[in-house]
């Protein structure tokens, strides 16, 4: 058996709803490398994968995201909510129910640690969309102001026009 978070499989969501961090799963993507590990593993295990949700998401949206991304769990579980010690009590309650655990799935380094410490054989995806900066909902915008826009388009004008395409440095 295996536990995949929804965090592994969706990116954040552009749109954050109010007082969380996240939009609601009808508004996130999904991840490629999470696909990419969902199949892997889905094939590996036969498809005996347990997708971990936050308790609060719409349940009926959750099973329309996955049809429409073809995401197939053998079972939906809930955590109370999307804070690692809850989705680390949800997948310790189901290794206890169903025992032979044979991974917890997560994107996020501080579930993955409370996991290992809870005795849970941990698998933490990190993917290249996850840490990057334009992915990130708590990144603070700045926007550049015009001029250096200008300026940053003539400097570049000014290195094409100079530059010899025909000589080797």
């Amino acid at each position: 058996m295996i536990i995949v978070t929804m965090d592994t499989l969706a990116l954040p969501s552009v749109i954050p709803v109010f007082g969380t961090s996240e939009g609601t799963v009808g508004e996130r993507s999904p991840s490629i490398e999470g696909r990419r590990l969902w199949n892997l593993l889905f094939a590996q295990y036969n498809g005996s994968i347990i997708l971990l949700v936050d308790e609060r998401d719409d349940k009926e949206h959750i099973d329309h995201w996955l049809r429409v991304e073809g995401f197939k769990p053998s079972m939906i579980d809930y955590a109370h909510d999307n804070e690692p010690r809850s989705k680390v009590q949800a997948a310790a309650r189901l290794r206890n129910a169903f025992g032979n655990l044979h991974w917890f799935v997560d994107i996020d380094p501080h579930s993955a640690q409370l996991a290992i410490e809870e005795g849970l054989p941990t698998l933490i995806a990190v993917a290249p969309s996850v840490p990057r900066a334009e992915w990130r909902t708590d990144k603070e915008q700045v926007t550049r102001p015009w001029a250096s826009l200008v300026s940053e388009i003539e400097r570049q004008k000014l290195m094409r026009s100079e530059a010899n395409w025909g000589e080797k440095e």
